[in-house]
């Protein structure tokens, strides 16, 4: 009976040691939604009846 409870002693001790996380353990984060995809717009025309804009901007 002793003999068992050792045997039983020295198994737990050999799983707990060998879980691979040194120190504390966590939890993983959620993972991140990810952006949603810009609709191509349709490319602007340019009317070629209406005057240029003035704007001095580029």
């Amino acid at each position: 009976m002793r003999l068992t409870a050792l045997a039983v002693a020295c198994c737990g001790l050999l799983t707990l040691a060998g879980c691979g996380i040194k120190g504390p353990l966590y939890l993983p984060q959620p993972p991140q939604p990810m952006a949603k995809p810009v609709p191509k717009q349709a490319p602007q025309t340019v009317d070629h009846n209406k005057p240029a804009s003035q704007d001095s901007a580029p």
